[in-house]
């Protein structure tokens, strides 16, 4: 199945973990993948880094740092 692209910024308010995964709920939502953002939530928020969480979310959504740091 194609994943999702979610773009952000990691030097700006964007690349807050909690604004990426709120990207991440609307594209998994709009595609009828609810059950696939519920595991993708509970990855993340027992990820021990930053850099882990985006990680398992990457297995997910094509995450983009726009900024080009991640």
């Amino acid at each position: 199945m194609k994943k999702p692209v979610v773009h952000f910024r990691s030097r700006r308010e964007s690349g807050n973990i909690y604004a990426i995964l709120a990207r991440c709920s609307a594209a998994l939502l709009k595609e009828g993948r609810i059950k696939e953002y519920d595991g993708l939530r509970d990855a993340v928020t027992s990820s021990g880094s930053y850099e882990a969480a985006l990680r398992r979310i990457r297995e997910k959504i094509d995450l983009i740092d726009d900024d080009g740091v991640y």
